[in-house]
């Protein structure tokens, strides 16, 4: 059966969700962003203020010069999450598969469901007018076969709309769209295609996957598939998969790569000592990156044996921040998600590295002392 995916976005959410606790504020250029933090980073903008030349991720000092009459509202994070959540309630009424992937942002797997509500375009419109009846919140949806198509038709059909791909239009669709609409192409990435004479996506589906791979490496058989509008990744639902998360928003946005690296060393310690409270190891990683901009970067690995360790589990998350940067956007706030649990111990080769069994011993240990004398009884100075 093929598949049937509606990813919903509100536009501008955080500028959205301020306009329906203050209505006075529609039809005026809004910005939000922190007024007392020295550089501070514009997370959304208005149309009204878009159209005098302000973008998210822009310093708000420059969007005052842009846009001197702009009303700037500091981040409501509580806000936004209850907000998302009310969402996402509303749309888990039309099917169980529900992803979330943001604040006002999330997928629907909708396969099987025509019986309960139609075609999947009538539950999108339907799923459209429950969100605008209950929350007074105008969204986007792109309808299609996978995860990616629909997304990226969620973004074409913006502020407010219904987009429907139909089955084996994905290539003809994506076809005179821009590639920096597709998964993994920054501006470095956009730029290096440009290079090669690379700007819309038939021309990055015309080249064959071994010139696309001799060019970007990894990224250039992505590109050959994504271009082709080929996506395999399903839709996960909401704990569905046991898994130890841990996050952090930055107090600033920022692309001090120093500084992403200190905060991932914190979330990795902090996923890593509530692994061994649970007496359970991980066998994969995700690191998930939320760009100024909104976009998001994300990149997993395998890791064998599993571990508890937080020596290894920050080495290896420090890998995947090197992979997952791909571009000069600042970044919001990072995620690292924790999956394939196994409890108990693991059974290790005759000959295998003793490391990282010593990794794990020292840090029960110190777990032991930060519970006794409190977690600054031990830093990490690294």
């Amino acid at each position: 059966m093929e598949r049937e995916i509606i990813y919903m976005t509100v536009t501008n959410f955080a500028v959205a969700v301020e306009r329906v606790v203050h209505p006075e504020l529609r039809g005026r250029p809004v910005v939000v962003a922190h007024r007392d933090a020295a550089r501070s980073i514009v997370t959304s903008v208005s149309s009204e203020a878009r159209a005098e030349g302000v973008r998210p991720g822009m310093t708000l000092s420059r969007a005052i010069r842009y846009c001197g009459r702009a009303v700037v509202l500091p981040p409501n994070e509580s806000l936004y999450g209850r907000a998302s959540r009310a969402i996402f309630r509303v749309l888990a009424g039309f099917s169980p598969l529900l992803e979330p992937s943001g604040h006002g942002h999330a997928y629907l797997d909708v396969t099987g469901t025509g019986r309960l509500f139609g075609p999947p375009r009538d539950t999108a419109w339907k799923a459209q007018k429950e969100i605008r009846r209950q929350l007074r919140l105008d969204a986007s949806l792109g309808i299609a076969s996978n995860k990616m198509v629909s997304r990226i038709a969620s973004e074409v059909i913006q502020p407010a709309g219904l987009q429907d791909v139909p089955h084996g239009n994905e290539p003809s669709f994506l076809s005179p769209l821009s590639v920096r609409l597709l998964p993994g192409v920054g501006p470095r990435t956009e730029t290096q295609l440009a290079d090669l004479n690379l700007r819309i996506i038939r021309d990055v589906a015309a080249m064959k996957m071994e010139h696309l791979a001799l060019a970007f490496g990894r990224l250039g058989f992505t590109l050959y598939q994504h271009a082709r509008g080929i996506d395999r990744t399903p839709v996960y639902p909401m704990q569905a998969v046991p898994a130890v998360e841990e996050a952090k928003v930055l107090p600033e946005d920022s692309n001090d790569f120093d500084l992403l690296q200190r905060v991932l060393r914190e979330i990795s310690e902090r996923a890593a000592r509530r692994l061994r409270e649970k007496k359970q190891r991980t066998g994969r990683m995700e690191l998930c990156v939320w760009y100024a901009d909104h976009r998001e970067g994300r990149r997993g690995l395998k890791i064998a044996p599993p571990v508890q360790s937080s020596t290894i589990l920050c080495a290896r998350a420090l890998t995947l921040l090197d992979l997952v940067m791909e571009r000069r956007t600042r970044v919001r706030s990072m995620r690292l998600r924790l999956t394939d649990l196994s409890a108990g111990s693991v059974q290790m080769e005759l000959f295998a590295d003793p490391g990282p069994e010593r990794h794990t011993k020292l840090d029960l240990a110190l777990d032991t002392l930060r519970h006794r004398y409190g977690d600054k009884a031990i830093v990490n100075v690294a």
